[in-house]
């Protein structure tokens, strides 16, 4: 109703004058904001016949799901893309908005989550058990060695999308457990991968060194988030996440873009 009434008056010469003026990004912000306060605090989406709720508890949570961090497309991309027997890992979970959609579409035990963020793992597994579906959880950032490792946090809210692996003084960070892909495969009696999506902000070298063996025997499909900006942080660059997966057998191919960051799928 209020994205209605908002398209009634919003319209028409108004939205030219305010675009031409700079104003919306200003107006945007306080009309998501109200919509928000207005919300439940429990919102349902569906992508490619897959629907997922997921519980909202704060307004970076509620901007992350209103629309999917602008990844919808990949989303059903992978959705389609799925096979029965497949086993996925989600690298990078944050609080679930891929396990959830993915969870619904397989069976139980065909999805592992992997995020380190305390508070995104309390509401990755909350959403999880509000779906009445079934994912393996575990708390751990993977790398490329296996310790601790200090996360760097962007907020103090679930939902933040930025958390990363610290590289310098960060004003705040946390200390997390760390390992190689491999090694927590055969530590936890995983598994082995046919899919997987990896959102690390940064640390995707680190990611894929550390599952190489996993990597280059098991996944059939594999979605990356590239952050060309960071990743030299960690001595790597994006054409090295290319040459990994090419070496590795995939036809690879860039899907969307958003900024200086982009997805790209890899397949076999």
């Amino acid at each position: 109703m209020l994205r209605k009434a908002r398209d009634r008056i919003y319209r028409g010469h108004l939205r030219q004058a305010v675009r031409h003026t700079g104003l919306n990004n200003y107006l945007s912000g306080p009309y998501w904001k109200l919509v928000y306060r207005l919300s439940n605090n429990i919102q349902g989406y569906t992508v490619s016949n897959q629907t997922a709720k997921f519980k909202i508890n704060n307004y970076t949570e509620f901007i992350r799901f209103r629309d999917l961090s602008g990844e919808e497309s990949i989303l059903e991309d992978l959705l389609c893309s799925l096979e029965p027997d497949d086993i996925v890992y989600d690298v990078g979970a944050n609080v679930g908005t891929y396990t959830c959609f993915i969870a619904s579409k397989l069976g139980p035990g065909q999805i592992v989550a992997f995020e380190p963020e305390p508070q995104n793992v309390d509401r990755l597994r909350e959403n999880i058990k509000l779906n009445n579906t079934d994912a393996n959880v575990i708390d751990i950032a993977l790398s490329d060695s296996d310790g601790t490792i200090d996360l760097s946090l962007s907020g103090n809210e679930a939902g933040e999308g930025e958390h990363m692996i610290a590289t310098d003084q960060e004003t705040e960070t946390i200390e997390v457990k760390m390992a190689r892909g491999d090694t927590i495969i055969d530590r936890h009696g995983l598994p082995n991968p046919t899919v997987m999506k990896i959102d690390v902000e940064g640390a995707e070298m680190l990611v894929l060194r550390g599952l190489s063996e996993t990597f280059r025997n098991h996944v059939r499909l594999a979605y990356i988030e590239v952050h060309p900006e960071k990743l030299p942080k960690f001595g790597d660059s994006a054409s090295e996440v290319h040459v990994f997966l090419e070496e590795s057998g995939f036809d690879v191919t860039k899907i969307s873009s958003r900024g200086s960051e982009f997805f790209l799928r890899a397949s076999r």
